[in-house]
């Protein structure tokens, strides 16, 4: 609950910040957008102060249930939090090549302490979900240790953007997104008078999608803005296409849940029963 506090300490921080930037652009009359350098460090805050550790909290608190898994290491995450903090307070300082260093081993930090990648102790809850349930969980790690990555090598070698925005597409699509698509497909139902999921198959493709269309888009983004290469540039429309598939599937997916009955109205005889 602290981490799930501190995500909320930073959503707050962010407000204040992006509210103090758009006065003082306002006022200077400097243009309609904020200055590129402080709308990187805000980006960053955003992402790693709010969304990450609101995730890492509520990891903690659900993967041991969900996954199996070994209650987390608190005092690990806690350290977790406080690399992200002083990573985010460097970069508003100036010092970006500390900030650079210290995400990826926050990123590392946290995926040991909420143990995703241990081996589980028990057996994983996956019904009325699909089975890939717990990989996809894992999956979305990959692509936090891959944000963070791409975040320091943005430090150093970024010229067109290139590489920013594969960081900041590998940390909002392919570990926040794939996070709620698999969590959410998880316990929405539930929470919304406890229902159960209209299709494992569509949880499966839509989660399938996404992370097609994250890795070609991260990809293909590098080469594409630090290289001009034509073949990069082609790729990219085609994974926003993917990546709208999976969003359009998972918003079916619930929506054909939520219109569906409450479990324990549901008939118990097999032409009910849904793939």
């Amino acid at each position: 609950m602290l981490m799930v506090v501190a995500s909320t300490i930073g959503f707050l921080a962010s407000l204040v910040l992006n509210a103090v930037g758009a006065f003082r652009v306002s006022w200077q009359g400097s243009g309609p957008a904020l200055p590129h350098v402080f709308d990187q460090r805000l980006v960053a805050l955003e992402a790693w102060c709010f969304l990450a550790v609101a995730i890492w909290g509520f990891n903690a608190r659900w993967l041991p249930i969900f996954l199996g898994l070994r209650e987390p290491d608190g005092k690990l995450l806690l350290t977790a939090l406080g690399f992200v903090w002083a990573a985010i307070l460097a970069g508003f300082a100036g010092a970006s090549m500390l900030s650079a260093l210290l995400l990826p081993i926050a990123a590392v930090t946290a995926l040991y302490a909420v143990r995703v990648w241990h081996k589980p102790v028990r057996a994983a809850k996956t019904a009325g979900v699909h089975p890939s349930f717990p990989w996809f969980i894992r999956i979305s790690y990959a692509w936090l240790l891959i944000a963070a990555a791409l975040w320091a090598a943005a430090a150093w070698a970024d010229h067109g953007g290139g590489i920013w925005g594969a960081a900041r597409h590998a940390l909002t699509v392919g570990f926040i997104s794939t996070m709620v698509f698999s969590i959410g497909q998880r316990i929405l139902p539930a929470f919304g008078g406890a229902r159960i999921l209209y299709s494992p198959r569509l949880m499966l493709a839509s989660l399938t999608a996404l992370t097609l269309g994250c890795a070609l888009r991260v990809g293909a983004e590098v080469p594409a803005y630090e290289a001009n290469s034509q073949i990069a540039w082609h790729v990219l429309p085609c994974s926003a296409i993917i990546e709208l598939l999976a969003v359009t599937l998972f918003a079916v997916n619930l929506l054909a849940t939520f219109a569906g009955p409450p479990a324990h109205l549901q008939g118990h005889d097999s032409s009910q029963a849904r793939v």
